[in-house]
């Protein structure tokens, strides 16, 4: 039979007010009677419903965590990051996945509002003005992680994903080559799809290398997505001297689909991915790569939600952090034409 409130007061010979004190480590009980309720609750192994206490104290330690997916290893390090910080202070995590559904960002998003959490942490590519306006509307601290906000009201902290992207395409030119495709993220894609492509674009034209769009994929973002999307290069004509992916599961896919059809790696393609996940340092040859610290994004993010939260003022509305090129066997240097 479920123990409830009402049965530890009976047991302990207190009123419920006084259970619900004792639960809430309200200094107003005194020794003899808190140690009697204690008692009573850890005998009956009683457990206190968080929600409910939450309607009753209007507010909780809370912080909702809206994701579009969890089997990525840099969102993973991201959660990891925000569980750190967020334990530190003495606050929950609760992690919704929206599976990169506008929708299902709402719906999430006014989960959380319902559940009143101190603050909430998105984690979206591609946000709808309508989230944004509600987000502005209710007051609910709120911050952005791995995107840069449009809005100066909504903090966000992300990599400089335009300035990496650039970086990565210029070590390629630098490297001999002229012939560089790139597989990008989706155009809704903020990060993946739209910034980094710009940074592509901007190597280009810095380099006064054109830009050709038959070089140029949109793509998802997964191991599988980048398979699909060297495929569809290798069917098209001649490959180029170079791919630049906007994720390393792309970069993983299409380097393996290369390799299984007697492409060599890097002799005869070349790659540079983004992110740094585990598996670029294991998969031969090595793969070069865009690295950051996804951790330091999410404890970024936390500590900043959390001063929010007390309401206290920030140092920056946006926080950018630190990236370099980790450059490993997955390049070959052309000779100069």
């Amino acid at each position: 039979m479920k123990i409830t409130i009402k049965d530890v007061a009976r047991m302990a010979n207190v009123s419920i007010s006084t259970v619900s004190r004792v639960i809430n480590n309200s200094q107003t009980v005194n020794s003899e009677i808190r140690k009697r309720v204690l008692d009573v609750l850890e005998a009956t192994q009683f457990r206190p419903n968080a929600i409910a206490r939450t309607l009753v104290k209007n507010n909780t330690s809370l912080i909702g965590v809206l994701l579009p997916e969890i089997k990525n290893n840099v969102l993973d390090d991201m959660v990891e990051g925000i569980n750190q910080v967020a334990h530190l202070y003495g606050f929950d995590v609760m992690i919704a996945l929206s599976g990169g559904n506008p929708d299902s960002e709402m719906h999430y998003y006014n989960l959380f509002r319902e559940m009143q959490a101190s603050g909430i942490i998105i984690s979206a590519s591609g946000i709808r003005d309508s989230l944004f306006e509600l987000i502005e509307a209710a007051g609910i601290p709120c911050i952005l992680v791995g995107r840069d906000s449009r809005e100066q009201s909504i903090p966000s902290v992300h990599v400089d994903n335009t300035s990496a992207a650039f970086e990565a395409v210029t070590y390629l030119i630098q490297q001999g080559h002229r012939d560089i495709a790139m597989l990008r993220g989706a155009a809704g894609d903020i990060s993946a799809g739209n910034q980094r492509f710009l940074g592509y674009e901007q190597a280009l034209k810095a380099a006064q290398l054109p830009l050709r769009p038959e070089l140029v994929l949109e793509s998802g973002l997964s191991v599988e997505d980048g398979t699909t999307s060297m495929r569809k290069l290798y069917l098209s004509g001649p490959l180029p001297s170079a791919v630049f992916c906007a994720t390393d599961r792309m970069a993983i896919g299409a380097m393996n689909f290369l390799t299984e059809n007697g492409v060599k790696v890097p002799e005869q393609v070349s790659f540079f991915g983004f992110d740094d996940i585990d598996m670029a340092a294991i998969i031969r040859p090595k793969l070069s790569t865009v690295r950051y610290s996804a951790s330091e994004l999410g404890m970024v993010a936390a500590r900043n939600l959390i001063k929010l939260i007390k309401g206290e003022e920030l140092a920056a509305v946006h926080w950018s952090i630190s990236h370099q090129l980790e450059i490993r066997d997955s390049i070959a240097r052309l000779v100069k034409r």
